[in-house]
């Protein structure tokens, strides 16, 4: 029983290791990407505001403080984002968090046999009512609504999109005769 969950849970572990490589960590790049060209156009913008005054209060010509307060505020905005968090202040958590989901549900979908038999912990000799029981296992265990807090909500939704596109994969090939395998070479 020990060594199936271990096998479960590494199943799951490769899901999602292939889920963050191809699509979740792409779309994180390109948002930081966005948060910091965000950064440095309203840095500089800013600081080219406050050169100006400095330049018009002080008569010079050439506007030398704008030059370098454009600059600097620039790079400054630029760094914004990876030394400190907005996310309170743009709500981006969310919309970012449904968009991994939206990953992983795509890459769910496209899961399997072997694959879905090893997140569900079955044998590919297994009957339909052992589908039925490992699937209310896990169903019971990550629904997303026994989450304790937000945290563990949203690795218990991460985890329950994957349990149930494995679910509903075997399901398919259950209907289909195509489970149970009589042997190896059925997979």
């Amino acid at each position: 029983m020990n060594d199936r969950r271990v096998d479960q849970d590494e199943a799951l572990r490769r899901f999602l290791r292939r889920v963050w490589r191809r699509d979740v960590a792409p779309l994180l790049r390109g948002e930081l990407a966005r948060a910091r060209r965000r950064g440095a156009a309203t840095g500089g913008r800013a600081a080219a505001a406050g050169g100006l005054l400095i330049d018009s209060l002080l008569r010079l010509r050439g506007r030398p403080f704008t030059r370098m307060l454009t600059v600097m505020g620039a790079s400054l905005g630029a760094m914004l984002p990876d030394v400190w968090s907005w996310e309170l202040l743009r709500g981006a958590e969310p919309r970012l968090r449904a968009r991994a989901d939206e990953c992983v549900r795509r890459r769910a979908d496209e899961i399997r046999q072997r694959e879905a038999l090893e997140l569900l912990g079955l044998a590919p000799t297994a009957t339909r009512d052992d589908l039925r029981r490992a699937w209310r296992r896990v169903s019971r265990r990550w629904h997303p609504d026994k989450a304790p807090n937000d945290a563990a909500r949203a690795e218990h939704q991460t985890r329950f999109i994957a349990y149930r596109a494995a679910y509903e994969r075997l399901l398919e090939l259950y209907q289909g005769g195509a489970l149970p395998a009589k042997g190896e070479e059925d997979l």
